[in-house]
């Protein structure tokens, strides 16, 4: 079944609007990249927590036992690799985070999907996952959301046609209808 053919009721206060879309469409390309570049700084950063917890060694670039070495904890006399995998690691897991942010402030999704953006950032792989989720979920609603507003553009346009097809006496005859539901509304609340 196709979800976008009959599109459920929704609160056009609580979805973003069409015009919305293609910078929704640009944010969660925005978020991709992250995702991906922010997963394989992780994996990169476990790896070198590996090396240097459990063997006492560091990454050096460009010292005197070649362009990538590893040597012991506190030896390093050229570029500390590893310390560059952690530094890039976090700066770039904000702009992660500014991604995340941007995709789910436009979606107008609740507070918990932000924690769950946010969340693949910081377990390896699991910002591979996320990503594939997240995009998935983002073009299932945008798919949804704008078959909710061509709907109500059609609607509006019937009923703009239905205005127009009006006499001045029948426009008057309903006019003077709804005047009188809502009196009678008012009258019961």
């Amino acid at each position: 079944m196709n979800r976008t053919t009959a599109p459920r009721e929704l609160d056009p206060n609580a979805i973003p609007a069409p015009s919305e879309f293609p910078r929704i469409r640009a944010y969660l390309r925005f978020y991709k990249v992250t995702s991906w570049i922010t997963g394989i700084l992780l994996l990169l950063l476990v790896v070198e927590m590996v090396l240097k917890y459990a063997w006492n060694l560091e990454i050096e670039l460009g010292g005197p036992f070649g362009l990538l070495a590893l040597v012991p904890d506190g030896t390093v006399t050229a570029i500390n690799l590893s310390r560059w995998i952690l530094i890039v690691h976090g700066w770039f897991y904000v702009i992660y985070l500014i991604a995340c942010y941007l995709v789910w402030q436009k979606m107008k999704w609740e507070l918990g999907w932000l924690l769950a953006l946010a969340g693949g950032g910081v377990v390896p792989f699991l910002s591979f996952i996320t990503e594939w989720l997240m995009s998935r979920r983002t073009e299932r609603q945008l798919a949804e959301y704008r078959a909710y507003w061509d709907a109500v553009g059609d609607e509006e346009e019937r009923l703009a046609e239905v205005e127009a097809s009006l006499t001045d006496e029948e426009r008057a005859a309903l006019d003077a209808e709804v005047a009188e539901e809502l009196r009678r509304r008012d009258g019961e609340g």
